[in-house]
């Protein structure tokens, strides 16, 4: 069968734990687009270099991997919502 749920995709230029809204307000309307289940929801996200993580980021917080960085974003997300989220994380290039 086909699937016709709605395909939404959040690009943004900033993520956690960078704590600006340009990277928490769009990890919320993921987490809530998601929820019901109505629609394919993926947050596109910049992937920073270790050299940026340590200019950006907080508190000397750096990942490895975009997988390391996604597990530290889903697991504050939780914490806040109460829930597991539902969506796709991508990652691109930034700087």
């Amino acid at each position: 069968l086909m699937d016709n749920k709605q395909h939404i995709a959040i690009f943004t230029t900033a993520s956690l734990p960078w704590m600006t809204g340009t990277a928490v307000n769009p990890l919320f309307r993921a987490a809530y687009l998601a929820k019901n289940g109505q629609a394919i929801v993926t947050l596109v996200l910049p992937w920073l270099s270790l050299k940026d993580q340590h200019l950006v980021y907080p508190s000397n917080i750096t990942f490895n991997s975009p997988k390391e960085q996604e597990y530290h974003i889903r697991q504050w997300l939780e914490e806040r919502t109460g829930f597991a989220s539902g969506f796709e994380i991508c990652f691109y290039p930034g700087k």
